[in-house]
């Protein structure tokens, strides 16, 4: 199984990544918001509400089911809180403003109705395990939930895309039923341990990361990885794996471009959500 942490992006304070001066694309920034704790609130609402969106844009959730956080400040600026979204909508339905906020005990402080309790159960505990990250995403996007399913999950080194992924990954291979319980999310959490990716043997994937463009491309990644080892290993011949010494020259190199890169990616997806489902930002 693949062990170690391999070089990280620096945290940053805000998740809204364009109040940051670190922003590094070209392209235009798609939103305005005002500076200040409001501000960052309000950039990090934009920016989860489009993930959500983006990805059942993508075919990567499952309707009204899995779930996305991330750590903002609250907006009355007293402390932080979990943005996450409601229980039973789907996630065409999250906007911007019908985000739940919950402090750290799981209590909604802001917005109104009540949260998955496997979103509540599972993320608030990663999220008090793991301080250094600010977003959580959970799902089971086809292709790693399939490689999930089998005995030996592990994410092999078969492709480009997977080299993102070298000394990254930890495994859950003890799926014991539905997060209902805290217990449940610390245990995950401490499977997690100091990793980005979690595979949930017979569930799904979890991802962490500092910002949300950060863990959206790496889901999007990490199925483009799985799915050319599924079908790689569905003709039943033999897998050529790259090797231990190039994924230690290339994946370092990968990961001092990777919030650009993350970027790119989500943003352009942010800007064609703006053309094409514009009511996620109200």
């Amino acid at each position: 199984m693949l062990t170690c942490v391999g070089t990280r992006c620096r945290p940053i304070a805000t998740c809204g990544r364009l109040l940051t001066r670190t922003f590094t694309s070209s392209y235009p920034k798609p939103y305005v918001v005002p500076k200040g704790i409001a501000g960052e609130n309000r950039a990090a609402r934009l920016e989860l509400a489009a993930a959500y969106r983006g990805l059942d844009l993508l075919g990567l959730n499952e309707g009204v089911s899995n779930h996305l956080s991330v750590i903002a400040p609250r907006q009355n600026g007293d402390g932080e809180v979990m943005l996450v979204f409601r229980e039973g909508l789907h996630w065409k339905e999250v906007t911007a403003s019908n985000l739940l906020g919950l402090d750290m005990s799981g209590k909604t402080v802001e917005g109104e109705g009540s949260p998955d309790i496997t979103a509540s159960c599972i993320h608030l505990a990663v999220h008090q395990k793991r301080p250094d990250t600010k977003v959580i995403m959970h799902t089971h996007q086809p292709y790693i939930s399939a490689l999930a399913a089998l005995e030996d999950c592990e994410l092999r080194l078969v492709h480009q895309n997977s080299i993102r992924f070298w000394n990254r990954v930890a495994y859950d291979v003890n799926y014991g039923g539905v997060a209902f319980s805290f217990e449940e999310g610390e245990r995950l959490a401490g499977l997690l341990g100091d990793k980005d990716v979690l595979i949930m043997g017979n569930h799904g994937v979890m991802v962490v990361a500092p910002t949300i463009s950060m863990a959206f491309e790496m889901l999007y990644f990490l199925e483009r990885a799985a799915m050319v080892q599924v079908k790689a290993m569905s003709t039943q011949r033999r897998i050529r794996e790259i090797s231990e010494e190039v994924c230690k020259f290339v994946a370092p190199e990968y990961m001092k471009r990777a919030q650009n890169y993350a970027d790119t990616l989500y943003y352009s997806i942010y800007r064609e959500l703006q053309r094409t489902q514009p009511d996620f930002e109200k």
